[in-house]
């Protein structure tokens, strides 16, 4: 296949990338409040992104510890900052945290926030948001792609940044909002049927707007780490749940699954490059089957160190992708893969543990969770003592405790995670 045409060249330096990374580097030193074996992890990730393996593979599972009170994205409260925060609070209080699953508040905007930005209207439920369409075929009304400092949203969306972050600092980690793809801002905005046409009928119409979009995603993927790093100290991470000494970006296009390998090379790869290129580690996010079949392209582009894969609702095992995920790594890529809490040890026996995280993706109870990641641990006990093991790890390997956490209540003075025995 011959190297597909990306302008990663064009990508426009972020200047703080250098004083976030020493920032973040010192934040992964220190214990978190609600983490104290936060160093340990942040070690195994940095190993992760590095392709190879500390002592183990990563492992991310969590479990609501009250199943009584479920615990959803809150995205209905966003109009109550206070009511939002003590919800996310109690919701951060009742998760049980397993292996490297890090405790963190999710600013959860819905997807593609970034579509928000550009006079789409929004709507939302308990669970998630959207933007409904307003471009026509022609185009005549389409927005002119800036974004003012006094928008509504953004205005909204930069005061919870800074809400959760001065809150979060020492404590738990921020997880960002989801901005979305170019392309997917120009799915919401157009529509799924107008901008496949646009894609046949119109590709340079599509490639500018796609370009015009850029300046913003950057101004905003930027504000993140300056508003909760730089002035705030708050260790932050994204929604695909990896922790970084470095700032990085989850790179993604949904609308991927929706157009042929050449129309994606052309109109969506060269973006794709350009944000990974901008920040330097990348992670894309390869939602699905209809996504998978663009898999030779992306591992084409130098700029992106690792590939996140879901398998997709409707077909939830990750076993059938064995074959891609060892070409993911084959091609010396870290690889994040979502999968049942029944495959992860299959998985994990199947794959080369360099460079190896599996993230339990759906919802097993604490026992179930606990019990998996001893097992997990027992599975690559050999590994680990060639590795070598801190204290507590040797005691998870001897069966005694898990490497898990729930955090306690807000009452306590010193909180500390509760391991189960």
């Amino acid at each position: 296949m011959s190297q597909p045409d990306c302008n990663s060249d064009s990508a426009i330096p972020i200047p703080e990338l250098d004083c976030w990374t020493e920032r973040l580097t010192q934040i992964a030193q220190q214990p978190l409040e609600y983490c104290e074996d936060f160093p340990r992890i942040a070690e195994r990730f940095e190993s992760w992104w590095a392709g190879e393996v500390l002592d183990r593979p990563i492992f991310i599972g969590a479990a609501n510890g009250n199943p009584v009170r479920p615990i959803t994205r809150r995205i209905d409260l966003l109009e109550h900052p206070e009511e939002w925060l003590a919800a996310k609070k109690d919701d951060l209080q009742e998760t049980h945290y397993v292996g490297d699953a890090l405790p963190n508040i999710h600013v959860d905007f819905g997807p593609v926030v970034l579509a928000g930005f550009f006079g789409g209207r929004r709507e939302h439920s308990s669970d998630t948001a959207w933007t409904h369409p307003f471009i026509e075929n022609d185009w005549s009304n389409e927005p002119s792609w800036n974004l003012a400092e006094d928008n509504p949203l953004w205005t909204t969306l930069r005061m919870y940044l800074r809400m959760v972050a001065e809150d979060a600092a020492g404590r738990y980690l921020v997880c960002s909002p989801d901005c979305g793809s170019s392309a997917d801002v120009l799915l919401n905005l157009r529509g799924a049927t107008g901008l496949c046409m646009d894609v046949i009928e119109q590709p340079d119409q599509v490639r500018r707007a796609i370009g015009a979009i850029y300046p913003v995603w950057h101004k905003v993927f930027a504000e993140f780490y300056r508003t909760m790093v730089e002035l705030r100290g708050a260790g932050l991470f994204h929604w695909i749940g990896l922790w970084s000494n470095r700032p990085y970006h989850t790179v993604s296009c949904d609308f991927n699954f929706m157009i042929g390998p050449k129309e994606f090379q052309s109109i969506c790869l060269p973006e794709i490059a350009r944000q990974a290129a901008s920040v330097g580690r990348a992670c894309f996010h390869l939602d699905g089957p209809g996504a998978a079949r663009h898999i030779d392209s992306l591992l084409d582009i130098p700029e992106i160190q690792a590939i996140q894969f879901t398998p997709g609702e409707s077909t939830p095992s990750a076993l059938a992708w064995i074959p891609m995920f060892r070409k993911i790594q084959a091609r010396g890529r870290s690889l994040l893969a979502f999968c049942p809490a029944g495959e992860m040890l299959e998985l994990s026996k199947e794959l080369a543990p360099e460079g190896l995280a599996l993230r339990v993706n759906d919802r097993p109870s604490v026992k179930q969770l606990d019990e998996l990641y001893r097992t997990f641990c027992g599975q690559h006990a050999s590994a680990r003592r060639v590795a070598g093991s801190s204290a507590l790890e040797s005691a998870a390997l001897a069966g005694r405790r898990v490497h898990s956490h729930k955090i306690p209540s807000s009452r306590s003075t010193l909180v500390k995670k509760e391991r189960a025995t």
